[in-house]
């Protein structure tokens, strides 16, 4: 394939009138070109293997009770890791505070990092309580919508009709 590609520019550069190095520098800037994609390719999956590796133990470090933060941006403390049937592990995070917790039961890998543990306290910090308002003590007038319709009909102003 190469000898028919270089009979083809030897052909042309006779039939302009050239000479011979112009051939060899096209195949010059051709190779290094496609050396330097080699080069950025091999670059990219040695950085993606490098950020997996990392991934893969920060997941294998990963203990009841430490403080995690998913992809989705929620922050919670793992209290239980469950492998399940075909070798998948699913982990139950408890988010919130002492009085208003929940629970969330999600998959190992969409665990992003694992939080520095916080000296003020263990769990994140406390919701405020809103207060609730008192119920007004005087009686709420009833809706009738047949006076409704006439109370609005009355304000309303009538063309008068005329016939044809």
């Amino acid at each position: 394939m190469f000898n028919l590609i270089s009979r083809w520019f030897d052909g042309r550069t006779e039939q302009t009138g050239g000479g011979g190095t112009t051939d060899w520098v096209m195949w010059a800037i051709l190779g290094g070109l496609l050396g330097l994609f080699v080069v950025m390719i091999f670059l990219q999956r040695r950085r993606q293997r490098g950020a997996m590796d990392n991934q893969v133990a920060m997941l294998d470090r990963i203990r009841m009770g430490m403080r995690i933060k998913t992809v989705s941006g929620v922050v919670g403390r793992i209290k239980e890791i469950r492998e399940e049937f075909g070798g998948s592990k699913l982990v139950l995070i408890e988010t919130g505070n002492d009085r208003n917790s929940s629970f969330i039961q999600l998959d190992i890998n969409a665990i992003m990092e694992v939080m520095p543990e916080s000296t003020e306290s263990t769990h994140s910090p406390e919701i405020p309580v809103v207060e609730e308002k008192s119920v007004p003590t005087e009686p709420i007038e009833e809706f009738n919508a047949a006076e409704f319709v006439e109370k609005s009909n009355a304000t309303r102003k009538r063309k008068p009709k005329t016939q044809s």
